[in-house]
């Protein structure tokens, strides 16, 4: 290198001065770079890149597939906000939940349930009607075992019938509740037994003859019922029934139904499978139902006994069931919603 600063084999290019305006009137405007080394006279130099190397190239999307959706959606976006539309969207179809095939040909049973209740008096005691019942068709190791929980049943004509409703007159201390239901075939329903009670400790046997217990807080007793036609008798109506304990708060549970699984709110339930049992029931028959004796924690005792107080009171389940058609509403007709108002 000399005195001038200027080395051998070194090339050196002198900056213009920029004016205010970027470069002289009318000389083309230079863009600034980089300075970056190549090779010069067999040396290393130093020499400027114009920044314009370093742009990327420009890619036009609107050629590619992508970027034609992407103008056709921001078109179809455009139109909207000016028309003040928003995009058409598909309705949705909901398809209609298939019942049971023949629901609607299954038959109708009318389901005459009386309550019999009456306070127990050590110095008043009322007439048995058990004496005035006979056995019914079930099986004999049923009935025991029914009896082996203080449960009873029986079933009567005419005869007992008009018996039962003269000492329902005669007797002071005896009330009756009537309710009829119609249901379908198949279809259960619960009857239940007396008030709700805050806690009931309940003792059964099972078939096995094993004795089992529990404890239920906020428990409702009932029977759990189900009426269905008897094929070799059709005027003749099957009555099954259960002994069953609704218990505890009310949740959303999952129900098996004949249309699928549905959400309903209800409580839970106990049931006794091995007491279940069923009763044929001919016209002008009735099934009566009832507790042996007083036990405090067997489930005849707790489920047909109830203490109101220093009272304790007795409760008999009195059931007939016969089928009934179900006539049709004639077009043009005028349906009745609301019962014809009472005169004063």
């Amino acid at each position: 290198m000399d005195g001038t600063g200027e080395g051998r084999g070194c090339v050196r290019r002198e900056r213009p001065a920029p004016s205010k305006l970027g470069g002289e009137p009318g000389a083309p405007r230079r863009a600034t770079g980089d300075l970056v080394r190549r090779p010069a006279c067999g040396a290393q130099g130093l020499v400027r890149r114009p920044a314009s190397a370093f742009v990327p190239a420009r890619r036009d999307y609107g050629r590619t597939g992508a970027g034609r959706v992407l103008s056709a959606l921001a078109l179809a976006l455009a139109l909207a906000s000016a028309t003040g539309c928003a995009p058409r969207r598909e309705p949705i179809v909901l398809r209609p939940i298939e019942g049971e095939p023949g629901l609607a040909n299954r038959p109708t049973f009318r389901v005459r349930v009386v309550r019999l209740v009456h306070r127990i008096r050590p110095d008043a005691p009322v007439e048995d009607v058990w004496r005035l019942l006979g056995t019914t068709d079930v099986p004999y190791e049923k009935r025991a075992l029914w009896s082996a929980n203080d449960l009873r049943l029986g079933d009567g004509a005419r005869l007992a019938a008009e018996r039962m409703n003269e000492l329902v007159v005669q007797t002071s201390d005896r009330t009756v509740q009537i309710v009829e239901l119609l249901v379908r075939e198949n279809m259960d329903f619960l009857v239940t037994l007396g008030a709700e009670r805050e806690d009931l400790e309940v003792l059964w046997t099972d078939a096995a003859g094993r004795v089992s217990g529990r404890r239920f807080s906020g428990a409702q007793p009932g029977l759990r019922l189900v009426c269905r036609r008897d094929a070799s008798a059709p005027a003749t109506a099957c009555i099954a029934f259960v002994p069953e304990v609704t218990y505890g708060a009310e949740a959303l549970r999952w129900v098996q139904t004949e249309s699928g699984l549905v959400q309903r709110a209800g409580r839970q339930e106990f049931t006794a499978t091995d007491l279940a049992a069923e009763v044929r029931l001919a016209p002008g028959r009735m099934l009566v139902l009832g507790a042996e004796r007083r036990s405090p924690v067997s489930l005849g005792g707790a489920f047909f006994y109830e203490q109101r107080g220093p009272d304790l009171w007795a409760q008999t389940i009195v059931l007939t069931a016969e089928e009934v058609p179900l006539a049709k509403v004639p077009p043009g007709t005028t349906v009745p919603f609301l019962p014809p108002a009472s005169r004063p």
